[in-house]
């Protein structure tokens, strides 16, 4: 599961995107990654390692609703 968000900040166009992956030893990665839409290299990439779907899906969730009520669409 994959969602990219996109939003103006000072002229300047942001993005955020957020990627629910599973690794070969039955954990779910949640991977955000952000930066200017300018720009050919991201910003920062963070990778948060959870052990099991649900808490991941959570998690991914509750970030997609944060970056929604702060401008992104």
């Amino acid at each position: 599961m994959k969602t990219t968000l996109s939003r103006a900040v000072n002229n300047r166009l942001r993005y955020y995107r957020i990627e629910l992956i599973d690794n070969l030893f039955g954990e779910s990665l949640l991977i955000r990654t952000y930066g200017s839409l300018l720009r050919a290299k991201a910003t920062r990439t963070i990778t948060e390692v959870y052990s099991n779907r649900f808490d991941a899906h959570r998690a991914y969730e509750k970030l997609l609703e944060l970056k929604i009520r702060k401008g992104y669409r």
